[in-house]
């Protein structure tokens, strides 16, 4: 929210200005979730080939606000389930901005939540 490009449909837009295969993707699913581009599993599979880098964190709906996880409203099983299906080997980047001063905190929470995720997901991808 409030990036130069804050939509998929400003990203596709941008595309259409550029050379073919100029332009790669960070796809925060946060602000995906927060302004209502979902579902989320979707985007991603479209946008797939295109994809270098995630930035996850919880959120709500229409509140840019970025949360703990468990603390908004996200379903992260079906995303870490099409970035398995998709291939993807980029980062999976926390952010958590707003936790900075509790960073160790966080990033052990961040983990236990997610490993069991990336672990079940990567399974399934072979």
């Amino acid at each position: 929210p409030g990036m130069f490009i804050d939509s998929m449909a400003g990203y596709e837009t941008l595309l259409q200005h550029l050379p073919a295969g100029e332009l790669r993707l960070t796809l925060d699913v946060g602000h995906l979730h927060c302004q209502g581009q979902g579902p989320i599993a979707g985007v991603i599979r479209r946008w797939a080939s295109r994809l270098v880098n995630v930035h996850i964190e919880d959120m709500r709906s229409g509140v840019h606000e970025h949360l703990m996880f468990g603390e908004g409203e996200m379903d992260f099983p079906p995303i870490m389930a099409a970035l398995a299906e998709a291939g993807y080997r980029g980062g999976i980047h926390v952010e958590l901005s707003r936790h900075s001063h509790e960073a160790p905190t966080v990033a052990r929470k961040a983990y236990a939540f997610l490993n069991p995720l990336m672990e079940r997901y990567a399974q399934q991808d072979g």
